[in-house]
């Protein structure tokens, strides 16, 4: 069998599409000129060059080229526009109470990060997807086909006014009948996608809920939800920086890596998107502060100093 690879399968087709991801709809917003921008806003001073990789570690499995800004410019397909810029969140299957709530933190998360409006979708349901069940800690765990998601479900609920659409499930997933697990797969072309929130809470492995697991929780999801949106937008894992577009081969792998975006990463989702930095970065100090991320809150600040803004002041 094969181990799960990475965050998520990128299903990359591109036909159909017109050259340079140019359609007949306008910008949403102005183009932006990001060799105008500040330097300091892309400062690489709080960031780590990516090491060298261990055995194991996505890039020691899964050699890629990297992707320069250049390079991403003419490629990317995905970007807002006049009648299709909004975000949207499609809870899949079952879902408790105190579960639905978190989707709301991945919705607001959403906004903040790519500076356009999110939305939850009504819940859809799993019961016409392919599944199979797999012993796992002495009990059955059923999982779900994520091709079937994709084609049978969220294809046909993709929103005129999305940019692009993310399943979210509790239900784990698999890929591919050789393949033991994934955390979830996307397809560039049509705009959707579907990850698990799953195997990010200590329930699945047979833990104890405590203050510290649930918040190592939020992060994972709030980290995995970027990084796979950003695949929607066309950005490829990232080689350059530790940065939330690493690959990762394990769930091990990805607590490794921060939260944020590198300078290279934010540049090309500032071109596509055209979001301002200083704003977006005191966007995520609010929201980090708000969730008790005091570390994350803390880097917020010192990117807000870095790009010549005041640093918001400390509650209490």
């Amino acid at each position: 069998m094969r181990l799960a690879l990475g965050l998520c399968l990128v299903m990359l087709a591109w036909c159909g599409l017109a050259r340079g991801g140019q359609d007949a709809r306008a910008l949403l917003r102005p183009q932006v000129r990001v060799e105008a921008d500040p330097p300091s806003w892309y400062s690489p001073a709080l960031f780590r060059p990516m090491p060298r990789p261990k055995p194991g570690d996505w890039m020691a499995e899964h050699p890629e080229p990297p992707q320069s800004f250049e390079q991403y410019v003419p490629a990317a397909r995905v970007r807002p526009r006049v009648g299709r810029h909004t975000l949207y969140l499609c809870p899949l299957g079952a879902m408790s109470p105190q579960e639905q709530a978190r989707l709301d933190v991945l919705r607001e998360y959403l906004e903040v990060c790519f500076a356009l409006p999110a939305r939850v979708m009504p819940p859809a349901g799993l019961d016409r997807v392919t599944t199979r069940d797999r012993r796992m800690f002495g009990r059955t765990v059923r999982q779900y086909l994520t091709t079937d998601i994709l084609d049978s479900v969220l294809q046909h609920l993709l929103p005129q006014d999305a940019v692009c659409m993310m399943g979210v499930t509790m239900a784990d997933l698999y890929p591919e009948e050789s393949w033991n697990y994934v955390f979830g797969q996307a397809s560039l072309e049509r705009r959707i996608g579907v990850y698990s929130l799953v195997r990010f809470y200590p329930a699945f492995w047979g833990e104890a809920e405590t203050a510290e697991s649930l918040l190592k929780a939020l992060k994972r999801s709030l980290a995995t939800l970027v990084h796979e949106t950003g695949h929607m937008f066309g950005v490829q894992h990232c080689q350059r920086y530790e940065c939330v577009m690493n690959g990762s081969n394990s769930l091990a792998e990805s607590d490794l890596r921060p939260i944020h975006l590198c300078p290279e990463c934010l540049k090309k989702l500032r071109w596509n998107i055209g979001f301002d930095v200083p704003a977006r970065y005191e966007a995520l100090h609010k929201f980090y502060a708000a969730r008790g991320m005091a570390a994350e809150a803390e880097w917020a600040a010192k990117r807000l100093a870095e790009c010549g803004q005041k640093p918001p002041a400390k509650a209490g």
